[in-house]
C-alpha cells in the first residue's frame, strides 16, 4: 500500500523528484496534540523515498518547543530547517525576523484554496511566516451512554445544560466527575479559557487591543470554571492535567465531557487504546444560553500551526520542498485524522464520504475565536496562566484573579 501511494506522489509531486539527494533536512515537531510523531515518520519517510532527502526529526512537548526555536535562531547556522510555529508566535517570530517570510512560495492559486482565517493566523506586518499546516480547534467530546443513563435525549447545547447534565450524572453516581480537562499552568489553559470567554460572547481584547478579560465574558468564563470544581463536576486533577491526559480521562471512560483538539476523535475511536469505542461522540461546544442564537451556537479557540524555515537554516531549498510536501492536498486527504488547511480537500465528495464529521468540524472551525496576536505574547501568556490557576486552586476570586492579570499585561505595553 504504502509503495502504490508512492507510486501516486510521483505523479502528483513529480517536480520535486529531483535534485535534493544526499541532503539531511532537521525538523523540530511537537509530541502533543496535532499529528503524532508517527504520523510525521511516515510522512517523513515517503519525502525521502520521493526526494533523496533525508528528514531527522526532534519530537519535543509543545511547551519547549517556543525556547528551542529562539535559542537555535541565535547562532548563524541553526540547528532546524524546519520548525512547527504556533500563530500564537507568529507576531513575535515576524517581529525579530527569526523565520524567513515565504511569500514568494505560497502561488495565488494556493491561497485561494486556503480559507483566509487559517492563512491570516501566519501574516504579520504584510508577510506570510509560516505555511498553514494544522488547522487545530478544539472540539466537544460527549459519552451518549452516559448522557442516556443520566435521563437526557441527547447532548446539551449551552453551558447551563451541559451544567445541568454533570449535576444529575454525578447525583446518580454515573461518573465521579463527569469534567476534566487540561487547565495545568501551561499554554493549553489559555485556550480553555479563550474559548469559554467565546462561549459567553465576548474576547480578552478590545478591537484597540486592549485587556477587557477581567470583566463580562471573560469573568464569567473563569467563575464558571471555578464553579465546576467547588460543586465536585470536574476532576481536581483537571490542575495538572495536559491535553493528552485530559484525553486518556475521557477516552478511558472515566468522565462524560471534556473539550480537546481533533487528535482526541481518532484515538476515541480506536478499540486499542478507547474504552468509548461506539460511545463517545463529537460535537459542538455549548455556548452560554445567554448568546445561544442562530448563527452564535457555538464557540472554539484555533490552535492552527504552520511549518516555517528558521532564518539561519542552510538547507532552505531542501525546507521548502519538505513544507510543500507534507501539506499537499494529496497528502492531507490521506490523513484525515486532522482537518485538512485546504477548502478544495474539506469539501471533497470523497473525503465527506469518509469522514462523516467533517461537516461537524466544518462548523465549529467558524466559530473559532484567536489568542491574542501581539509581539510579546509568551509574557502576556504566562501571566494569563499564573492568574488563572491561582484562581482555579481557590487561592484568588476569579475577579481578583484577573483584575491582576490585566494590571500586569497592560505594563507589557
Amino acid at each position: 500500500m504504502k509503495k502504490i501511494f508512492s507510486v501516486f506522489l510521483m505523479l502528483m509531486l513529480g517536480f520535486m523528484v529531483f535534485g535534493f539527494g544526499g541532503t539531511t533536512i532537521h525538523v523540530l515537531y511537537m509530541a502533543q496534540a496535532g499529528y503524532q510523531p508517527s504520523d510525521m515518520i511516515e510522512m517523513g519517510s515517503l519525502f525521502e523515498e520521493l526526494t533523496g532527502v533525508k528528514v531527522e526529526y526532534t519530537f519535543v512537548k509543545y511547551d519547549e518547543m517556543h525556547d528551542k526555536i529562539v535559542t537555535s535562531s541565535a547562532v548563524p547556522f541553526g540547528t532546524y530547517d524546519v520548525v512547527l510555529l504556533d500563530l500564537i508566535w507568529t507576531a513575535e517570530f515576524g517581529e525579530k525576523k527569526l523565520v524567513m517570510p515565504l511569500d514568494s512560495y505560497i502561488t495565488p492559486k494556493m491561497r485561494k484554496d486556503i480559507p483566509p482565517a487559517i492563512l491570516s493566523a501566519f501574516e504579520y506586518k504584510g508577510h506570510i511566516w509560516a505555511m498553514p499546516f494544522l488547522a487545530n480547534f478544539q472540539l466537544f467530546f460527549y459519552n451518549k451512554d452516559y448522557i442516556k443513563r443520566a435521563g437526557f435525549d441527547g447532548p446539551p447545547k449551552t453551558l447551563e445544560g451541559l451544567y445541568n447534565q454533570m449535576k444529575v450524572m454525578k447525583e446518580k453516581g454515573i461518573v465521579k466527575y463527569p469534567w476534566a480537562d487540561s487547565w495545568n499552568q501551561k499554554e493549553g489553559l489559555v485556550c480553555e479559557y479563550v474559548w469559554l470567554t467565546g462561549a459567553y460572547g465576548g474576547d480578552l481584547l478590545d478591537k484597540d487591543g486592549k485587556p477587557i478579560f477581567n470583566k463580562g465574558a471573560g469573568l464569567k468564563a473563569l467563575e464558571f470554571m471555578v464553579k465546576l470544581l467547588k460543586d465536585g463536576l470536574a476532576d481536581p486533577a483537571s490542575l495538572v492535567m495536559d491535553e493528552p491526559m485530559a484525553k486518556d480521562a475521557f477516552i478511558s471512560g472515566n468522565i462524560a465531557f471534556n473539550t480537546n483538539w481533533t487528535f482526541q476523535y481518532g484515538l476515541m475511536n480506536d478499540s486499542k487504546v478507547s474504552n468509548v469505542v461506539g460511545k463517545g461522540v463529537m460535537g459542538l461546544i455549548p455556548v452560554s444560553e445567554e448568546v445561544y442564537k442562530p448563527g452564535y451556537e457555538t464557540a472554539s479557540v484555533s490552535g492552527f500551526q504552520g511549518l516555517a524555515i528558521p532564518r539561519n537554516s542552510k538547507n532552505q531549498d531542501s525546507a521548502w520542498k519538505f513544507i510543500r510536501f507534507v501539506t499537499a492536498p494529496v497528502v492531507q486527504r490521506a490523513y484525515l485524522k486532522e482537518m485538512p488547511i485546504w477548502k478544495s480537500v474539506q469539501n471533497n465528495t470523497w473525503v465527506r464520504t469518509v469522514d462523516p464529521v467533517m461537516g461537524v468540524k466544518a462548523a465549529e472551525i467558524a466559530s473559532c475565536h484567536h489568542r491574542p496576536k501581539v509581539p510579546n505574547y509568551p509574557e502576556f501568556s504566562s501571566i494569563l496562566q499564573r492568574y488563572i490557576h491561582l484562581a482555579l486552586e481557590m487561592k484568588m476570586t476569579p475577579k481578583e484573579a484577573l483584575d491582576k492579570a490585566v494590571e500586569e499585561i497592560k505594563k507589557l505595553h
